[in-house]
């Protein structure tokens, strides 16, 4: 790890334009190193394993400039493979643990010798040989020495990066840009180099998860510290040695150096979704000199500054490469869009201005709105705050609050409306400067106006059958697949709900009592024989589940839920788990039912267990919380701890979909989760850690201890808030944004009488009438 250090705030300033340090005014003067904790390569080797990728980014940055080995695409979505041992170039944008390829746009490789065949044709003879032992990541901070000799260094800005390539002696040591390639296929590129140092291009792609509406562009500028000795482009088969321009698919550029006297050469380049010339703009804003090791400095000290917010003592150090890992991964999205000074393209492909924040793009929707838009909302407010102003933007622009947008495009992914759960999970958690009536406006048009769309993409499918039926059944669902009607029924009603919170707390009373009423909907696809939230078609007939096979058949159709099944989904009333218990028969009948849940704790979608690897199942540890059993949350969110979250690249259990999956962990290691979208508060398990101070982004401190914290000692014993005892199972919002002590004396032996009366329980919202609980 990278233990030089310069005044961190200094760099920052000069090198990291618009940077505002969100924690700044509060973090204390002196703080841990935790960046050493942090291991990128965590969640590298494959699918199901969190599709991470190791390379230089900084938080909430633009550019994400990685590694891409061989197989990466194949075996892994996040473009990097750890068990290949093969690279075949670095490319400039990632999404970390997406469930589809997508962007490795721009991918840059330094070879030897002439260029005599083309990347487009053989691109394995140009993928280089490494070593693990010869790599490697730290956070914004990337290297590996080649089997040939080849060493490449990577550190980031916001929009811009550079690149030290050492090369051996060699009167053809170049550096090739292969445009026409990524992780799901250009439509077209250009390349242009001009004079004897610069290059400059585009590459148009998308169609994230094969969906063909979604498209972007992006632009790349790039200038080398030393002139040329030769370049040129290719096409497809041909190369064309003194060309400097080309266009088209199957297309690249590439230079080369003299290295027999000086081996090293050096590259700073930056994006844009604008233009070129915008990309050159921002290079030159962000990285205006030549200084590699500054720059590396500036975003190690970025990454210390903002991953130090959350103050870890006590515990093993293998558990703070967890926690901090997982930290680490939660603020790699969303994205910073905008050009430095402003400029971006919109969901209607024009050019718009931003003034006085950032927009923001990549929004795993259905995924971050269950925990990571409140632990950004937490630690950085105005940053979060920006991003649901581009969620906004974004529908003004496009039609509809996105679901899941890419870049500046609707990638119609998932089901239901994540977009109100976003927003009012921001809000909730304290990040409320933005225009709040616009957002309840957006709110509004896409769930009441029929046939309103995101770009392409219904924003609520079918409303008109929906508010018809009160819930969405296989024979009335239109766009989306009819079999997973459940689970459409219950992500709307969850939207229902946080419309009603966020409008309450505007004032606007007659609409909070509107979604009140609809967020009870799920009654509708409860099935009370049964106990399962089932299919439900139009004429009220309930499709039965058998427990025990949760795929079952409709008119020969395999039948299922959004991946799941009916034993994980029937969970899914966050806001209502008062009402959801009693219809399960109660609490003793919940708990017994929630200790057969958990027997497994990965279980997959074809098992009727807990599935930690996707999001649904998320909250439901804490639905013991609710039942008067909180020794079961504290139990089963010890055990997912540290069973199924390590710090080696197969060290999560799942996709880390843009950031959720590590919010989970960083919330349930703290002790507390946000169990209901929309509402601000945390349902308590218990700390992992002896000792967790947490710098809000308000300026107030948390502090979370944990006595007698270990492996063995999950169980809570006693709780005092600010000094005064609690058997209380939730903190609210408004007592943590003031600043709080929560003092968990924890245990190896259950307390069962501690938060197990029912007013211990967190709020459950039981009438469509009711004035919400804080």
């Amino acid at each position: 790890m990278y233990r030089k250090f310069l005044p961190g705030f200094l760099l920052i300033s000069l090198l990291l334009p618009g940077y505002s340090g969100p924690g700044s005014a509060q973090t204390p003067s002196r703080r841990a190193v935790v960046t050493d904790y942090v291991n990128p390569f965590v969640g590298t080797a494959g699918r199901d394993m969190g599709n991470t990728y190791p390379g230089a980014a900084l938080p909430l940055g633009m550019m994400q400039w990685s590694p891409e080995t061989l197989l990466g695409f194949v075996k892994h979505d996040g473009s990097y493979f750890y068990g290949d041992d093969e690279i075949r170039q670095f490319s400039l944008n990632h999404l970390s643990g997406p469930g589809c390829p997508i962007m490795g746009d721009v991918p840059i490789m330094p070879f030897l010798g002439e260029m005599v065949k083309t990347p487009t044709t053989d691109e394995k003879s140009f993928a280089l040989k490494f070593s693990h032992a010869n790599e490697e990541a730290s956070p914004g901070y990337y290297s590996v020495a080649f089997d040939n000799g080849v060493k490449a260094q990577l550190t980031v800005t916001t929009r811009s990066g550079i690149g030290r390539f050492t090369f051996p002696a060699s009167p053809h040591a170049g550096i090739f840009f292969n445009v026409g390639r990524n992780g799901t296929g250009v439509f077209t590129t250009s390349v242009d180099i001009t004079g004897d140092r610069e290059i400059s291009g585009s590459v148009s792609t998308g169609h994230f998860c094969v969906v063909s509406e979604d498209t972007y562009t992006v632009y790349f500028a790039a200038e080398f510290s030393r002139p040329f000795a030769d370049f040129g482009t290719w096409s497809t088969w041909n190369v064309s040695e003194g060309q400097r321009t080309v266009r088209g698919p199957g297309t690249g550029g590439f230079v080369e150096f003299d290295t027999t006297k000086d081996p090293v050469v050096t590259m700073k380049i930056a994006l844009s979704y604008v233009s070129a010339a915008k990309a050159r703009q921002n290079l030159e804003r962000e990285i205006p000199g030549w200084n590699f090791d500054a720059v590396r400095e500036a975003a190690h000290n970025r990454w210390n500054h903002d991953l130090g917010l959350i103050q870890i003592d006590g515990g093993t150090d293998d558990q703070k490469r967890v926690f901090y890992t997982a930290l680490y991964h939660a603020l790699l999205h969303p994205n910073i869009f905008n050009d430095a000074d402003g400029q971006y393209i919109g969901f209607d492909d024009q050019l718009h201005m931003a003034r006085g924040f950032n927009v923001y793009a990549n929004y795993s929707g259905w995924d971050i709105y269950r925990c990571e838009m409140q632990l950004l909302a937490l630690l950085f407010p105005k940053e979060t705050s920006d991003m649901v102003t581009s969620l906004v933007l974004d529908e003004q622009q496009g039609g509809g609050l996105p679901l899941w947008p890419v870049a500046n495009h609707e990638a119609c992914q998932m089901v239901g409306n994540p977009g109100p759960p976003i927003i009012a999970d921001a809000y909730a958690f304290g990040a409320r400067d933005f225009d709040r009536k616009a957002a309840l406006a957006a709110m509004l048009r896409g769930a009441t106006v029929p046939g309103a769309k995101s770009n392409f993409c219904p924003e609520w499918d079918d409303l008109n059958a929906y508010m018809k039926y009160g819930y969405l059944g296989p024979d009335t669902i239109r766009w989306h697949n009819r079999r997973d009607s459940p689970s459409h029924t219950l992500e709307f009603t969850t939207t229902d709900f946080t419309i009603a919170q966020f409008a309450h707390d505007l004032g606007d009373r007659s609409v909070y009592q509107t979604f009140m009423k609809r967020a009870q909907f799920w009654r509708n696809t409860f099935d009370t024989e049964t106990g399962y939230v089932e299919p439900r078609l139009k004429d009220g007939t309930f499709i039965k589940v058998d427990p025990a096979n949760p795929r079952y058949k409709v008119d020969g159709e395999e039948t299922s839920y959004v991946e799941g099944n009916a034993a994980q989904y029937s969970w899914m009333v966050p806001y209502n788990m008062r009402g959801l218990i009693d219809a399960m028969g109660g609490d003793a009948k919940v708990v017994d039912r929630l200790d057969t849940f958990f027997t497994e704790l990965n279980a997959g979608e074809n098992k009727p267990y807990f599935w930690i690897g996707n999001e649904p199942v998320f909250a439901v540890p804490w639905a013991y919380d609710f039942a008067g059993a909180p020794w079961g949350a504290q139990s089963v969110a010890r055990r997912v701890e540290l069973e199924l979250f390590t710090s080696q690249p197969d060290g999560e259990p799942g996709n880390d979909d843009l950031g959720a999956m590590s919010a989970w962990y960083v919330f349930a290691a703290l002790g507390g989760y946000p169990a209901i979208p929309g509402v601000g508060g945390l349902a308590l398990d218990s700390p992992l850690f002896p000792s967790a101070t947490v710098h809000l982004g308000n300026g107030k401190i948390l502090r979370i201890i944990g006595e007698d914290a270990s492996d063995e000692d999950p169980y809570v014993q006693s709780l005092e808030v600010n000094g005064q005892p609690s058997e209380k199972t939730w903190i609210s919002y408004d007592t943590l944004s003031e600043g709080a002590t929560l003092d968990f004396r924890l245990g190896s032996a259950a307390n069962r009488q501690w938060g197990a009366k029912p007013g211990d329980a967190p709020p459950s919202f039981t009438r469509g009438t009711e004035a919400p609980g804080k």
